[in-house]
């Protein structure tokens, strides 16, 4: 099933005045994902980061900050506009770039990253498989890879609307773990945490 652009709800794809207003609020809502998923990617002082569908760039400015360097891609024309502002001294010091465009199509080298993320934005992806390929082809060997899906199969909740009206897919762990086994991940784990209206939020952690 594949996702319409045109359907999608603000939060997976701000645009327009109304998409200003998502992307400064958005952070509030997903303090409790940036946070988890900081504890398990652990970024270090010669880490490399790269955050596919960054939204506004508040992890990466936020929970990014001591990495050696930052580069941030969205689907968003907006959002990476307001990354790349909430980002500005590093992007003039050349640390940090945001780029517009798709996860299934990174624009960058291979192994040009030590860790890579993507929080709550997989069940929107046009290719989830191939954007998983696609973070693994930009890591360095070694490179961790950390995903986040806020919504799946196996969090008790009722997504037959969502699902209706936006053509989500919902995951379960096994389907998760195969993904990332496919994309070329290895050392896989999955964990579980909360978040605001999310009383299972899966975390996904592969190493390349």
């Amino acid at each position: 099933m594949s996702l319409d652009r045109n359907r999608l709800p603000q939060p997976m794809l701000p645009r327009g005045f109304r998409g200003r207003i998502v992307g400064r609020l958005m952070p509030l809502g997903h303090r409790a994902i940036y946070k988890n998923v900081s504890q398990v990617l652990d970024v270090r002082s010669d880490d490399d980061v790269v955050d596919i569908a960054c939204g506004s760039g508040y992890f990466l400015k936020n929970y990014a900050c001591g990495a050696r360097s930052i580069a941030g891609l969205d689907l968003s024309e907006l959002m990476i506009e307001m990354a790349a502002r909430r980002n500005r001294r590093r992007v003039a010091a050349g640390t940090a770039e945001f780029v517009h465009g798709e996860a299934s199509k990174l624009p960058w080298d291979d192994n040009r990253f030590s860790a890579a993320v993507s929080m709550g934005s997989l069940i929107a992806f046009s290719d989830p498989g191939a954007a998983l390929k696609e973070m693994c082809r930009v890591l360095r060997p070694g490179g961790r890879a950390v995903v986040s899906i806020e919504w799946h199969a196996e969090d008790g909740l009722d997504h037959t609307k969502k699902v209706k009206q936006w053509g989500m897919r919902l995951w379960g762990e096994r389907e998760v773990w195969r993904m990332m086994e496919e994309a070329g991940f290895s050392e896989l784990s999955v964990s579980y945490w909360k978040g605001l209206g999310m009383p299972r939020m899966m975390i996904a952690r592969g190493v390349k």
